[in-house]
């Protein structure tokens, strides 16, 4: 039932960001800020999916797009986190490797993003 909540406010989001046109940046913003709050609320899938649609619907906000992008590291290394719960052996093992490797290429986005 939450995720349909979610799923009807990106959808109204995107209508009404189709009817008054605001600027690029401030448009994708409000996406990005969205996808965080999934990822607060733990819908992984829901906040991956928010930042694609970002993505697509605004390639010319650059800055914002470059958040996303350390946004998505964090999403995918929280999924693979919380994958983690519960496995044991080889997958643990895969899932262990993932969140460290995302761990890893968060550092790095973070310190190209300050440059």
């Amino acid at each position: 039932m939450k995720q349909i909540f979610h799923i009807l406010i990106v959808v109204l989001l995107v209508i009404c960001s189709s009817c008054d046109k605001p600027s690029p940046e401030i448009a994708a913003n409000a996406m990005l800020e969205m996808s965080r709050q999934f990822l607060q609320d733990g819908n992984y899938d829901a906040a991956r999916d928010t930042l694609l649609s970002m993505r697509q619907q605004y390639p010319t906000a650059i800055e914002t797009r470059k958040q996303g992008i350390l946004l998505l590291d964090s999403i995918e290394m929280m999924a693979a986190l919380d994958s983690l719960q519960g496995t044991t052996g080889e997958e643990w093992k895969r899932l262990s490797i993932k969140s460290q490797f995302f761990e890893r290429k968060l550092k790095e986005d973070r310190i190209k993003l300050a440059q």
